[in-house]
């Protein structure tokens, strides 16, 4: 069967009544109909194959005819028609016919996602999958309307600036060339092939800049736009804050292209502009302002790759869609020399640094101050005092607010609204941020919330379990009010903390939500939350440094000073000082640090407690060892001996407490030099322990230890040999082999074997001490430079003098610098090297060291 052939129109327009021949295979059907019937509704004659054969006519005849009689072949792709023999043949027919003749002769309509080959790839095409019908029809018929030529056409050479940019860019913008850069280096890079488009062209080229409020990100990408105006033909401001405001932006832009009449609906006009800008972007920067996501946003990114799109947002999470640019605060350079611009004071730098400083860098801030000043015609450094004395009143004064851009929104303002804003996506928000707003400006561990919540009051105990805590951090964070970050511990690596931190105007501005009572009461929960996380033993155990590590200056803050605690915390109050002190003598060896804290925390539970209660027998306890490893023996007596006798009397005489001072105090003897008077309480330490903790606990391997170190020194080397090595493998079993415990077993086992004449078999022991003490009390701690004396006695008496030098010296610096230049240990180690240096025939360098050491003791002994 052939069919006439109907009068061809050659040339015949998309705009035009024309004849299409729709190419398809069966599995596309469906679609093949619809486009047939939209055809049909723009005045076209589809001819489609089951529409027009009837049983046993000849199909290959009837597509012969029609194919060569159409005006044009539409093609209605997917994977399964790029495959299809008979389409094939179509579609390279039509293929032929257009490029030898018969412009626009075929039409690609896409239904499925799809590859196409790369012989066609590049021709235009209406894709039609993946929207909704509206949309699709909106689509189809755009695709298939006229296209008419400008009434006029703009010189190539013109710039065409078709802008609707809202604000303008401050007279002294300055600072942030790197930044420009980055947005432009960043606006050369598109985006990778969305999942959505079936492995097709996915967004263009889009940057977003993210960082915290009154930073000046706005500001900055209007100064893109303003410094690259000439590269774009269209520089279109859309408001992204709200859905609302992106469809009525966009729709205005299709307006004032002429894409879009102005009184079209907004569903399909939305639909028109967005397909222009998939095809027709070219040469066009969409800004999207004040961003709230990158899910919000994603509906309104056109596709294709033709546009240019810059960003704004506060919150972080945008790899997914764009490269993002952080913007950060000013340093303080920048931050001064832009007071001494805005306000002409060039003669206040130094003053303008100072306040760049207390203003955190923060651009906002740094305008409002520089209005102030100009205002009331006051120094900058004028400002700076005022500030520090009233930072929330000054932070939201509205005289002084930016009038031209960031909607004349102060910092307190703009700080206060995105609390609340956030306080919308959890209930714990504000709560949080306002605690957090009153520790320590640095970043504040979320261990703290997470094992302390249960002390931090209801409703915030129960909004922050489970799951809580991160949907709160999640909040903060999109809208820009904290930063998170994980820190590395300095002394292991291993050891990785998460942490927040806050900006310092955010702080202030959170802080002042909570006042009279209301602050208090959170200062309150926060100490207490504090007292419950912060560890409780730092003295033996090194595991508990690094949480200390994170909590010092928090705590610090929150007992330091000579003020009196908030009444009803005196008990937290002394116990956190009494864990920071521990920690500076224990881990830090920071002796003169370690004794106000200690002293302070007695003095508040003398009074509170009174003076014969176990925690001030705690604090006498503590304050007693510090003294003793400062030399002052006399002094660490009398407080042990008080603190004994409050055990005994109050705990009784089997308690644990009271085992501890009795080890105590019998070590004090014996440096004292009163072996007799020490060994019973040894004793009398080791039963108690032995019965209330057992016979396998490290508390009663330290009495083992100690008294093994008595009978040494009495000359019992025999029964000292079988304690040593009882408490070393309670030491290894309990608390494993790299404990600073296990290594004072292996020194004092060294000890003994080197006293037994077994120098070779003390060597590794000693080695291996001082391996586990450098890892774990540091390089430069006062039990690091012991294990180096040992072991450099060990070498000297073994002959390896030269091995002995370096260890000595060692030792001594780090003595001299933590003990100080009089400390009795320090006088050890300077006699030690001036002995090395006499053997070694360096009589020179040796006689200083002899006449010093001989000074100090005369000084010390008289």
């Amino acid at each position: 069967m052939r069919l006439p052939a109907g009068p061809r129109r050659t040339g015949a327009g998309l705009g035009l009544m024309a004849d299409y021949f729709i190419s398809y295979t069966s599995s596309d059907r469906d679609w093949a109909q619809w486009i047939g019937k939209e055809l049909e509704a723009l005045a076209h004659t589809p001819h489609i194959h089951e529409w027009e054969i009837k049983g046993g006519e000849d199909i290959y005849a009837w597509m012969e005819a029609r194919h060569d009689a159409a005006d044009h072949v539409l093609c209605v792709v997917s994977d399964e028609y790029l495959k299809a023999p008979y389409s094939t043949l179509e579609r390279d027919a039509a293929l032929w016919q257009a490029a030898k003749n018969r412009t626009a002769f075929v039409l690609f309509v896409v239904v499925k996602p799809c590859r196409l080959p790369t012989l066609i790839d590049h021709i235009r095409r209406c894709e039609l999958f993946g929207v909704p019908e509206d949309a699709a029809r909106t689509r189809f018929r755009e695709f298939m309307s006229a296209r008419e030529a400008p009434a006029m056409a703009a010189f190539p050479g013109k710039v065409f600036a078709v802008s609707n940019i809202p604000i303008r860019v401050p007279t002294h913008f300055m600072g942030r060339d790197h930044e420009l850069a980055a947005i432009a280096a960043a606006l050369k890079t598109p985006t990778p092939p969305s999942p959505a488009s079936g492995g097709g062209s996915g967004w263009g080229a889009v940057a977003t800049l993210h960082g915290m409020r009154g930073v000046g990100k706005t500001t900055l990408a209007a100064s893109y736009a303003q410094a690259h105006r000439g590269d774009y033909r269209a520089t279109w401001w859309i408001r992204a804050q709200t859905e609302a405001g992106m469809r009525a932006d966009l729709v205005a832009l299709g307006v004032r292209l002429g894409w879009v009449a102005a009184d079209d609906k907004e569903q399909p006009a939305l639909a028109a502009v967005m397909e222009r800008l998939r095809h027709e972007g070219e040469g066009i920067l969409l800004i999207f302002d004040n961003a709230t996501d990158a899910n919000a946003l994603k509906p309104y990114l056109p596709p294709g790759g033709g546009c240019q799109v810059l960003v704004t947002s506060n919150a972080q999470a945008w790899r997914g869609v764009a490269t993002p640019v952080e913007i950060r605060v000013w340093p303080k350079t920048v931050g001064a020399e832009y007071l001494v611009v805005r306000t002409g004071r060039a003669d206040e730098r130094e003053a303008a640094e100072a306040l760049s400083e207390a203003l955190g860098g923060l651009p906002l801030a740094h305008e409002q101050a520089a209005a102030y000043c100009e205002r009331l015609e006051k120094s900058l450094g004028d400002y700076r005092k005022r500030f520090e004395g009233a930072p929330a009143r000054l932070l939201d004064d509205d005289r002084d607010a930016p009038a031209e851009y960031h909607d004349r929104l102060t910092v307190a303002k703009t700080f206060g609204l995105a609390i609340e804003e956030a306080a919308k996506l959890h209930p714990a928000v504000e709560p949080l941020i306002v605690h957090a707003a009153l520790l320590a400006p640095e970043p504040i561990p979320l261990f703290l919330f997470e094992q302390g919540r249960d002390k931090l009051g209801e409703p915030l105990a129960e909004a922050l379990a489970d799951d809580g805590l991160d949907e709160v951090i999640s909040a903060l964070r999109a809208f820009a009010l904290i930063d998170r970050e994980t820190i590395v511990d300095e002394r292991d690596p291993a050891i990785r903390t998460d942490t927040i931190r806050l900006h310092r105007l955010v702080r202030q501005v959170a802080a002042a939500r909570r006042v009279g009572d209301a602050r208090e009461l959170a200062e309150r929960a926060l100490m207490e939350a504090m007292a419950a996380v912060y560890p409780a033993d730092a003295r033996d155990d090194p595991k508990a440094w690094p949480p200390a590590r994170r909590l010092d200056g928090h705590a610090l803050a929150m007992v330091g000073g000579d003020a009196a605690p908030p009444a009803g915390a005196e008990t937290r109050a002394s116990g956190l000082l009494n864990g920071l002190a521990t920690y500076r003598h224990c881990a830090l060896a920071a002796y003169a640090q370690a004794r106000p804290l200690y002293e302070r925390a007695l003095a508040i539970n003398e009074k509170t407690l009174g003076p014969e209660h176990p925690d001030t027998a705690l604090s006498l306890n503590n304050l007693a060892l510090l003294l003793q490893d400062e030399g002052d023996l006399a002094g660490a007596r009398a407080r042990h001996e008080r603190a004994l006798a409050i055990r005994e009397k109050t705990l009784g005489p089997e308690h644990p407490d009271t085992a501890e001072s009795l080890n105590n105090l019998a070590l004090l003897l014996q440096a004292q030099g009163e072996l007799a008077a020490a060994r019973p309480l040894f004793e009398r330490a080791l039963a108690i322990y032995q019965k209330v903790r057992g016979h396998e606990h490290p508390s009663t391997a330290t009495i083992l230890n100690n008294l093994a170190l008595l009978l040494q020194a009495q000359g019992d080397l025999a029964g000292a040999r079988p304690l040593y090595e009882r408490a070393l493998a309670i030491y290894q079993k309990a608390l494993g082999p790299e404990h600073p415990l296990t290594a004072a077993g292996l020194n004092n086992l060294a000890f003994l074997m080197e006293a037994q004449d077994d120098r070779a078999g003390a060597r590794p022991l000693y080695e291996r001490a001082l391996a586990i003490d450098e890892k774990a009390l540091g390089p430069d701690h006062p039990g690091t430079a012991s294990d180096l004396s040992r072991l450099a006695l060990l070498l000297q008496r073994q002959g390896d003098l030269a091995s002995a030098r370096p260890l000595f010296e060692r030792a001594l610096a780090i003595r001299e610098k933590v003990l100080g230049p009089e400390h009795p240990q320090t006088v050890m180690s300077l006699d030690n090297l001036a002995g090395l240096l006499h053997d070694l025939g360096d009589l020179a360098p040796a006689r200083p060291l002899y006449e010093r050491t001989l000074a100090l003791r005369e000084k010390t002994l008289g």
